[in-house]
């Protein structure tokens, strides 16, 4: 059984409702799947470990990010077009795979210098520059493969008038 089983199972429950919000429809598809975090509890791990790492990659303290984060399930045949995630404030971008099968679209990463190409892993989080171009390579399994993006930013304080 996934260790994702139960947030896997949340997401089918919900990707169909008018309690979800989807964007960036490209290709037949909408790759950004958005549920409000409180109808997700067994994210909240998943959630508090990357704001974590990312609060460690950023030489900050946990309480100075936010993080916005949406799912992307990917059928047979579906890809993921290049897109970099610098659009506001965003410090770093992160993405976490919750399913995995067997011949999953790889991450592909264009870096200045290089091209990288990354297989998911179950459980593996990866992490990268928001103006990182990047994509997913065709998804050739029947099984669905599922990742979470995720971007952190800095928390706003309430400015004094």
């Amino acid at each position: 059984m996934n260790r994702h089983s139960a947030i896997i199972r949340r997401l089918f429950d919900l990707k169909d409702t008018d309690q979800v919000r989807k964007t960036h429809y490209f290709a037949g598809r909408y790759e950004n799947i958005y549920i409000n975090r409180d109808m997700l509890p067994d994210l909240n791990h998943v959630l508090d470990t990357a704001q974590l790492m990312a609060a460690k990659f950023l030489n900050c303290r946990f309480d100075d990010l936010k993080l916005g984060f949406w799912f992307n399930l990917m059928y047979a045949d579906d890809i993921t077009l290049p897109h970099t995630h610098d659009d506001n404030d965003e410090l770093l971008a992160a993405t976490y795979y919750l399913q995995i099968p067997p011949q999953a679209g790889k991450l592909i990463l264009k870096l200045k210098d290089a091209v990288r190409s990354i297989d998911p892993v179950e459980g593996q989080f990866v992490f990268f520059h928001p103006g990182v171009e990047h994509e997913v390579t065709r998804h050739l399994s029947a099984t669905p493969r599922i990742s979470l993006g995720i971007n952190f930013g800095p928390k706003k304080t309430a400015e004094a008038y």
